[in-house]
């Protein structure tokens, strides 16, 4: 049997093919609503460890990385090709999509091009294994993926560890760093920090991490629901619905994990196994009707927790992650103000 991507399987829907038909640009489901980041944001900021610096913590700061983190959603909304192209993959991976190319969430190569370069070989080697592509309906080139949001993570945690890197050489050789460039290099980071909040934050809502993203695809002995609307509904719906908010889960934030910084990989891959483990669990609460209840409400607020807790530790991480630029003192070395000769 040809197997059924994300993506193929969305463009069977005679509603999908139509918006095709006529051009409308159709936005992809998300993860979250804003509301919901911004829960996820402020419970991480409340457990900013002790040795984050005090400027981190103010009140300016932390509204700041709440509206940015919403921000990749945002950029969803100018509907540009080019930005779709990079931008949509990394909200996601669907691990059941993964096993037609040999791979698991376990199985994953750590560099991105090392994953799409399997990913070509086994879909030219094999591809009875594979429906179908027509480019003519792939307008952003992204519905040969299974998603990269491991990979965006991993990669925003080094940006923002090299974000404190300038920042602290900056401040081994604050003599020679003008007030404008410390002032930048501190804004450069809260920027990454509330980028990656994001992307964590996706990480923690199960039907991100799975190819029933939107109601249950294919075969479905236990009847779980095939609503269409069902992943909008995790996004924000049940939050509404059980009135989460920032306020009222702040006091049951929780602390950062513990975190092998050489292994960040492996971190990573165990948040994302975790969160595909609640897939069914939470299509049996929406069938139970528990979703709607106690059961349900406790199951977005551990979500949410989670991701709060997974996001402060990568914060962390990527700040315990700073070393000293060699080749940027070399830099300011260079740029130096030569001594005035003694009259």
């Amino acid at each position: 049997m040809p197997t059924i991507t994300r993506q193929s399987r969305s463009l069977s829907r005679p509603w999908m093919l139509l918006f095709i038909f006529v051009g409308v640009l159709v936005t992809p489901a998300r993860a979250w609503d804003e509301n919901g980041h911004v829960i996820v944001t402020r419970l991480a900021f409340k457990k900013l460890p002790d040795k984050m610096p005090d400027w981190l913590k103010t009140p300016a700061v932390r509204a700041r990385l709440e509206y940015l983190s919403a921000e990749p959603d945002r950029w969803r909304g100018q509907h540009n090709v080019h930005l779709d192209h990079i931008n949509s993959p990394n909200h996601y991976m669907d691990e059941e999509l993964l096993f037609p190319y040999g791979l698991s969430f376990e199985k994953l190569p750590q560099l991105r091009r090392e994953f799409l370069d399997i990913l070509a070989t086994q879909r030219a080697q094999t591809p009875e294994k594979f429906d179908p592509y027509d480019r003519k309906k792939d307008r952003k080139y992204t519905r040969l993926v299974p998603g990269l949001l491991p990979y965006h993570v991993a990669e925003l945690q080094w940006k923002l560890a090299a974000s404190w890197t300038t920042l602290k050489t900056y401040k081994k050789h604050r003599d020679y760093v003008s007030d404008e460039m410390f002032q930048n290099a501190r804004q450069n980071i809260v920027y990454h920090m509330g980028i990656i909040s994001h992307f964590v934050a996706d990480g923690a809502q199960p039907l991100h991490t799975t190819e029933h993203y939107n109601g249950w695809a294919g075969d479905n002995p236990k009847g779980y629901t095939t609503d269409k609307g069902f992943h909008s509904r995790i996004d924000g719906g049940v939050l509404r619905h059980h009135g989460i908010t920032p306020d009222s889960l702040a006091a049951r934030a929780l602390p950062p994990k513990d975190f092998n910084v050489q292994n960040y990989w492996r971190e990573i891959i165990n948040y994302l196994q975790a969160t595909f483990a609640q897939v069914e669990p939470l299509y049996a609460l929406e069938k139970s009707g528990d979703l709607d209840k106690e059961p349900g409400k406790k199951f977005i607020e551990d979500r949410l927790l989670e991701a709060g807790s997974m996001l402060v530790t990568i914060w962390t991480a990527a700040h315990d992650g700073a070393h000293i630029d060699d080749f940027r003192v070399q830099q300011l070395l260079r740029n130096k103000p030569k001594p005035k000769p003694v009259p």
